[in-house]
Parts: structure tokens; sequence; C-alpha cells
């Protein structure tokens, strides 16, 4: 197979996201390269292949040797669209995290540098990345630098500039991002600025301190929660062995604040502030914040009830109006996300503005406010005005999908994650669902097993699946997906034989030279 006519095919590299990645020649030169071509199922929308054509498109724009290089991109021979990106071998930090556990100061110093860098070079060609965590920061080896890092998959950059780049990309209250990785405010669904790309490097960094993130959850809800409400730990508390030096653990504690206006506001300051490390310029500011978990109210979130939450700093009054806005607006928004979560959709809400400069946020014109803030002052006599109505939340089902191997549950219809199985057995809720009579089309997802299509009728009470993933046989072809229905979807386990089979779906192959070959793009 040639490609854009000039690209010829060599093998499959994997799939993953909207996508699939080959490794590629080029037809005269004979250089070799890496096409990630749109899924069919998606190339009949033109929102899904305007974001296609917008990842090639931001990651060209940034001319900076830590950022994937993008060649070229066009039409395919089926009416789909790809684009061509430079090959790069080597692996990404999560599987260097996965594989050596926390690392040295001065090893994650040099990694987190580069992906600074890169990232300074983004936000100052106005793009923002919206999904930094260390699957898309790939490590290779230049020159004699063994942790030279790239900065990968721009398809949901948000790019900030005057031009709409097309309908439905920057929707307001859309959520992108990866929940572990995402800020309070990503989380929530309001604007955002580069400043969440602060935040997501400030738990990368984290990661790479310690080993693991400072937010886990059985959820995705419960995860989002735990961003907006949690205080985070101390990395020295989490690995007390590790050696962490002071400066450096300030550093995340700052990148990481709940209030965007007390994290670094550029990455220059956080290049400057990590550099400093050593150098007896002492620790950085850490503002206290006083993150009050929503109480009260009818709607589950995570184990928490939603209320109209405040999320005041403890040591000032000023931040009433700024980073969470009102606590009205902040309810409506967290009752936006439940309620988008809950009902499966195609994509999560975010960015009211496309065009904002990430240097500088404008002020908010109050008539586009979602909720007006409350002002003490509007009711002297009572000191406050009344709490918001809480509007009656959905109903929904709780369902419970157990595997033989922990797995994510995505949407069929655009891989959007919901959450994960239990490879336990101990877990006692599963992924809540809008209650519905028609049957909900989800995909369980492992590594190193193939993909299996499930269908579950969230029509009732709380209900349980049990399924069996199938591992892929070393160098064989992955088969086509089947869904499988369940035999009976009660609320009861089914027993092991009545267990559905699992089904074969495409998943990424390696050929004779693939070794530690990962393409950049594969989530």
């Amino acid at each position: 197979m040639v490609l854009l006519d000039r690209y010829r095919v060599v093998s499959k590299l994997g799939a993953g996201g909207m996508g699939t990645v080959y490794l590629a020649e080029h037809s005269t030169i004979g250089k070799r390269c890496a096409i990630k071509v749109l899924s069919s199922q998606y190339a009949h929308r033109a929102d899904l292949v305007q974001r296609f054509l917008t990842e090639a498109r931001a990651a060209s724009m940034i001319p900076q040797q830590n950022i994937v290089e993008i060649t070229d991109f066009g039409a395919t021979p089926d009416n789909s669209v790809c684009f061509v990106m430079e090959y790069l071998e080597g692996e990404d930090l999560g599987a260097l995290v996965k594989r050596e556990g926390p690392l040295p100061w001065d090893r994650v110093r040099h990694l987190v540098l580069q992906i600074c860098r890169a990232l300074d070079a983004a936000h100052a060609a106005g793009i923002i990345h919206r999904d930094m965590k260390p699957e898309n920061c790939f490590r290779i080896r230049r020159e004699k630098d063994e942790d030279f890092i790239k900065v990968l998959d721009f398809g949901i950059a948000k790019v900030q500039s005057g031009e709409q780049i097309g309908p439905g990309l920057t929707q307001t209250g859309m959520i992108f991002g990866t929940p572990e990785y995402m800020s309070p405010e990503q989380a929530q669904g309001e604007h955002v600025d580069h400043r969440v790309d602060i935040y997501a490097l400030g738990v990368i960094m984290f990661e790479l301190l310690v080993g693991r993130v400072p937010f886990t959850g059985g959820t995705f809800m419960g995860i989002l929660s735990k961003q907006m409400f949690d205080v985070p730990p101390r990395p020295s508390d989490v690995a007390p062995d590790a050696g962490i030096p002071a400066e450096a653990e300030a550093i995340v504690l700052k990148a990481m604040q709940k209030d965007a206006d007390y994290r670094f506001q550029t990455m220059a300051q956080m290049i400057a502030a990590i550099e400093a490390v050593g150098t007896g310029a002492g620790p950085v500011e850490i503002v206290p914040e006083s993150v009050a978990r929503p109480t009260g109210g009818p709607t589950n979130f995570a184990g928490a009830t939603t209320g109209a939450p405040a999320l005041v700093p403890a040591d000032t009054e000023d931040r009433n109006r700024s980073g969470w806005r009102a606590a009205g607006g902040l309810l409506l928004a967290v009752l936006a996300i439940v309620y988008l979560s809950l009902r499966g959709p195609t994509q999560f809400e975010a960015d009211p503005d496309p065009a904002a400069d990430p240097a500088a946020e404008p002020e908010a014109d109050p008539a586009d406010e979602p909720a007006v803030e409350p002002d003490p002052q509007l009711n002297p006599e009572v000191g406050a005005v009344e709490p918001p109505i809480q509007p009656e939340p959905a109903a929904t089902v709780s369902v419970l999908i157990a595997t033989n191997v922990p797995a994510q549950i995505l949407d069929a219809r655009d891989r959007a994650v919901y959450g994960s199985t239990d490879s336990t057995g101990q877990r006692t809720a599963g992924i809540e669902l809008e209650r519905s009579d028609e049957p909900l089309q989800l995909i369980l997802s492992a590594e190193g097993y193939d993909e299996l299509a499930i269908e579950v009728l969230p029509d009732g009470d709380s209900k349980k699946y049990q399924y069996e993933l199938v591992a892929v046989e070393a160098g064989a072809d992955a088969k086509p997906t089947k869904t499988k229905r369940p035999h009976s979807p009660t609320p009861e386990p089914k027993a092991a034989s009545e267990q559905p089979k699992a089904s074969n779906h495409q998943l990424p192959t390696k050929g004779a030279n693939d070794g530690d070959v990962k393409n950049p793009f594969i989530k």
C-alpha cells in the first residue's frame, strides 16, 4: 500500500485513540517515517477529521527539538486522512517509571526540563497541549543522550488564535484529557489556558519522583473529584527514601496548586525554579489553600455528594473572585460533568474560548457567567444569598464489570473512557450509567489482550457482568471484534460457564524489527 503517492507502508506499528499507525518508507529517498491514519469508523465525521488534522497542524507549527516533527498530511485512498511524522525508537516515560520506579532527582531534572522547554515553545506559539502525561513523553537516544525527550500527541491541543479551527472542537464545557493528569479547572469543564499544562507537568514530575500518580480511583469521576477537592500528598511522604530535595518537592506542589493563579504562571518560571534547585535559592512559595469537599445534595459524586463547594484559599478572601469563580457556577460545572459522564458522551466538554491569549486571560464578562457569585452584601441582614436550588439528578444504574485482568471500559462509538473493570473481585460499586432501556455498546481494552466488544443494558438495579479477556499470541494477527451479549443481564454475577467468551479485535502487532519501537501517538 502506498499513501500520499510517495510513502510505502512497511508494517503496522499499532492502533489506539482515533487512529492506526504504520511504519512507512519514502518511495524516493527511502527514509523511514510513521504515518497515522484516522480510523475508518471516524472518517465520516467532519468534527473528528478536523480534530485529527488539527493534531498535525498544531505540532507542525512548533519548531522545537523536543516536539515530534510532523512533515506531511493528506487524504488516503479510502477517503480517510493521515499525517506523516518522524519515526521514533524508544519508550514513553510511563513505561520507564513502570520498569524502574522512582527516579533520582538529577535524572528527573533532565527529563522535566526538556518537557518544560517543549511546552514553553508550544505556549509561545499559542498552543495548549491539554493531555500531558508520561505516555505522551517519548524517550529516545539522541547522540550521547539516552534520555532525550519528544513530546507527542497534540490531538486535543487547543490552538489559541483568532482563527476558528473548526466546528465542535472547542465547545463550551467540553472536557478533554486524562483524569490522572487533569487540572481542577479542566475537570470542571471551565475555560482553560496554558496553566493546565503546568499542572499536568507537576503530576508527571510527582510520578517520576515517587513512582505513582498522586490521585487514583476506580472511576473516571472519582479521580476528577480528587483533582478538584483533595490536597496532593507530599512526594517525600509517599517516597521517604527517594532522597527528594525539598526545593524539588516545592516545585511539584506549586505546579499542582488548585488555583491556577497560585501555580507557576509560565513554563519559563518553572524552568527557572528547577534550575535553581541545589543552588541555595530556597524552595518556591506554596500558597496555602483550603479546599472544601461538597456536602449535602442528592447527586452521588465519587463517594461524596454535590452541593455548592467552597474552594477558598486559607489566607485571603480575595480569591473568592478568581480561580474558582462563584460557588453557584462551580455547582453547575460539577453537575454538568456528572451528567456528561453518566450519559457516555462522544466528547467530554471543555473550553469556552478558542481565542484566549495564553499569557493573559481577559476578565470574563459578567453577562456570560453561568451563575451569579454569592455576595454577602446582597443581603446584609442575613449575610449571604440563598443557596441555589439543586436540580433533580438523572436516574442512574451502577454497572460493575469484572474481568480476569485490569481493563479500561470504553464507549464503542468514540472510545471515550468510562472507567476501569474490577479485576480483584473486591469492588462493590461500578461505573454509573444513565438508566435506559436501550443497550449500550462498550469495549473492554487491556494491553496485551484482544479487545472485547460487549453490550450492557442499564435498565434496572445495580448489575454485575463478568468477562474473560484473551491474551494476544506473540506475532499473531488480531482478529475482528465481535459483540458479545451477556446471557442474562441480571444484578447477580454470572457463573463461569455462562460467561461470554472474549472475541478478538485489532491491536498493535510487532514485526521482526520492532524491538522497543513504539508509535509516538499511541495512547
